[in-house]
């Protein structure tokens, strides 16, 4: 009876690896976010802005491309649905789907686009 004990337990062990313990022919399974998520916004005027989030180290920062111009912003507060990024000069508030852009005094509405 404690042989069969003793078989069992082993079993339910090795049952407990890894996925590539288990089947290392298999890809491991994809479970952590993307490093960077790129997405595009437009205002209602046509005026248009990319966002690069990069999501690899803390705290989390967003590159704000417009034309040639690149700057870079740190996640300064997070909410349940949304997040502000800022630096110095400019802050950038997202949440569902819209973000706005306050710089130099000036606000501006920018919506998601494919």
């Amino acid at each position: 009876m404690t042989r069969y004990a003793l078989l069992l337990a082993v079993a339910a062990l090795a049952a407990c690896g890894t996925q590539k313990a288990v089947r290392p022919d298999a890809p491991a399974p994809a479970v952590a976010e993307s490093q960077t998520q790129t997405i595009h916004y437009q205002t209602k005027k046509g005026k248009r802005l990319t966002a690069v989030y990069h999501n690899n180290h803390s705290p989390l920062t967003v590159e704000l491309k417009q034309g040639n111009s690149v700057e870079n912003l740190k996640q300064i507060q997070s909410w349940a649905k949304g997040v502000e990024y800022a630096n110095n000069t400019t802050r950038w508030h997202v949440q569902e789907g819209r973000a706005t852009l306050k710089r130099k005094g000036m606000s501006s509405i920018y919506y998601e686009i494919n």
